[in-house]
């Protein structure tokens, strides 16, 4: 059995969505992220959950950029080899990269970390796309925030001081980073696919 994941950069992408605004607290509207409701958290769980949810969809959608724009992230996992085989059936570029890592396995795929993703974008993707450069390093700036503020605490642990919601932290970190990642997303591919060079695929 083969699992076809040509469209896995717009599933992770409609992933994220569904995390950012799986409580109600943001909404999703023409093609933006809103602060929906500011009554929740009245459990202290809950409110660990939507910081931990919050926290993933930032680096799920960043995943998904990447994917969108043809930066292969992701590495090959060793011994891997078991469980349902991998194919991309109707995505050229992403059927070559995994032929050239020879990945054979959907469990050979390791997506790595948000701190080795946002490496490739920085590296790969930025330099390349039609967004001011300023706007750009906004974005590692308010991943590394997250990542020490929000992102490994409620992953791994319950701590009670994370059992609060700070609506302007929302406003003012989260709902710009998703935004711009939204907005990374939605533009046009900077990799068209050409599956005759190989050495397109793996610029470094």
């Amino acid at each position: 059995m083969s699992i076809d994941i040509s469209n896995i950069d717009r599933e992770n992408h409609d992933y994220a969505i569904h995390l950012a605004t799986s409580q109600g607290v943001i909404a999703y509207k023409n093609g933006s992220f809103v602060l929906r409701d500011a009554s929740f958290g009245k459990y202290p769980f809950e409110v660990v959950d939507f910081w931990r949810n919050l926290s993933l969809a930032t680096e799920i959608l960043l995943k998904a950029c990447l994917l969108k724009h043809h930066i292969p992230f992701f590495r090959k996992r060793a011994q891997g080899e078991y469980g349902e085989r991998v194919t991309a059936n109707t995505n050229p570029w992403l059927q070559s990269t995994l032929e050239a890592m020879q990945i054979s396995y959907v469990a050979q795929i390791n997506t790595g970390t948000v701190t080795t993703a946002l490496r490739s974008a920085e590296s790969e993707l930025f330099p390349h796309i039609a967004i001011g450069p300023e706007r750009l390093s906004l974005i590692p700036k308010m991943f590394y925030i997250i990542i020490r503020t929000r992102r490994n605490r409620n992953s791994h642990f319950f701590f009670s001081n994370q059992s609060v919601i700070d609506y302007s932290e929302v406003e003012m970190l989260f709902l710009p980073l998703l935004n711009l990642l939204e907005e990374l997303y939605s533009l046009p591919s900077v990799r068209p696919c050409n599956t005759t060079d190989r050495t397109s695929i793996f610029p470094l």
